[in-house]
């Protein structure tokens, strides 16, 4: 991938986040500002692929802080940061990766369902979904994702602990990235933790990007 696509990329994974979880986004100078607004996460900084003036710049502005996160995005196999006394690695192997939603629905994802009786609650709203298996009142796992243009940005997608390894997230992405081609969307696309990636790649995604999110350390 060129520079300029993979920028095209991540800015469309971060409009998509915003959809899906309501945040604003705010760019400027090269840094994309995403308003997390968690306790733990207020604000997140996103570089791709950039300059050192720009890196060394963005990562001051994390020293002194504890909710003030940074991901950059590189293609690099990867990414070698300095970084400054005051910032901390936080998630180093996290991956962005793409999807043919057309092939992925067409052709079907491996083979998982939930038991008869359980429920699959899907709610819509606007350009945003969000999926629930339901095991009576309790939830087993879920997932949403936010529509921007042809693609569909991939969020959130867990399965609660007494539940996992009974292949319930495959029928959460099933669930999602078939209302997302019904809604026209051609490309999934997602951020990856290092125990979804195995998953993910069964499931017919690709890497494209490397990932590395970093925090203040505090005063």
């Amino acid at each position: 991938m060129t520079a300029i696509s993979l920028t095209r990329l991540v800015d469309t994974w971060i409009d998509g986040f915003a959809t899906s979880r309501s945040v604003p986004v705010r760019r400027r100078d090269g840094v994309t500002e995403v308003e997390v607004g968690g306790t733990e996460r207020r604000l997140e900084l996103v570089l791709v692929e950039p300059d050192t003036h720009l890196l060394r710049e963005t990562l001051g502005r994390l020293v002194g802080t504890s909710d003030v996160w940074s991901t950059i995005f590189t293609r690099e196999a990867a990414a070698h940061v300095e970084l400054p006394a005051g910032v901390r690695v936080v998630l180093a192997e996290e991956v962005l990766m793409t999807v043919d939603l057309v092939d992925l629905v067409t052709v079907g994802l491996p083979s998982a369902a939930a038991p008869p009786s359980w429920e699959l609650d899907l709610t819509a709203s606007g350009e945003r979904v969000a999926v629930r298996l339901l095991d009576g009142d309790r939830v087993a796992a879920r997932g949403q994702l936010g529509l921007v243009g042809t693609d569909a940005i991939f969020d959130r997608i867990g399965t609660e602990p007494d539940y996992r390894r009974r292949g319930l997230a495959t029928v959460v992405m099933d669930a999602l990235a078939a209302w997302a081609v019904s809604r026209g969307a051609r490309r999934g696309i997602l951020a990856a933790s290092v125990e979804g990636q195995a998953l993910y790649r069964r499931l017919g995604w690709a890497p494209v990007a490397r990932m590395l999110t970093v925090a203040g350390a505090g005063e």
